[in-house]
Parts: structure tokens; C-alpha cells; sequence
């Protein structure tokens, strides 16, 4: 299992996250969140919100509707286009029909 030990902001949706063995990884999430269709993960696009992040040894969270998995930090799961997280705004519009 992957422990944070720290995550300080770096500038423009990036996350500096040191883990217990020493690793280090700057996790942009601006691709994340700019493309999520989720507005618990959307509003974060506004930067004053996402900097209010915070940190446990289990996930990096945004208030308690949006969070992330360490060992998908550390192995950049989050940022592959064939992850969960991801989305593909114009993929998914094509899978759903607008109801007025």
C-alpha cells in the first residue's frame, strides 16, 4: 500500500505528493478535471477550490465527494485515458440523450 506523507500545491492543478518510500510525483490534474462531466469534480476547475485540497495517508481528497487513490497517483492511473477517472467529453456525449 502507498502512504502520503505530503502533497503541497505546485501551480496550475499540479499536486506535489511525497509517499513513505521516498517517491515523489507531480500529479497534474487539470486534463482530470477540465474533461470530468461530474460536477463534484468539475467545480474544482475553479482554482481557488481545487488548492483547498487535503491529504490522509489514504487519498487526496477535495471535500467528501472527491478523492483519489494513492496508488493511482503513484502509477499515474488517473491521467490514462483507458482509466475510470477519465473521460472523453465527446465520446460520452454520443452515449447519452438530453432529457428537457
Amino acid at each position: 500500500m502507498y502512504r502520503i506523507i505530503k502533497a503541497e500545491y505546485a501551480g496550475d492543478y499540479k499536486v506535489l505528493i511525497t509517499f513513505d518510500d521516498g517517491q515523489k510525483r507531480l500529479a497534474d490534474f487539470h486534463g482530470f478535471i477540465s474533461k470530468s462531466l461530474h460536477p463534484s469534480i468539475h467545480k474544482y476547475i475553479d482554482k481557488a477550490l481545487f488548492q483547498q485540497f487535503e491529504f490522509d495517508n489514504y487519498e487526496i481528497h477535495w471535500g467528501s465527494q472527491f478523492d483519489i487513490d494513492p496508488y493511482d497517483i503513484y502509477y499515474g492511473e488517473f491521467e490514462a485515458k483507458d482509466s475510470p477517472y477519465f473521460v472523453d467529453i465527446e465520446a460520452a456525449k454520443t452515449q447519452f440523450e438530453l432529457v428537457e
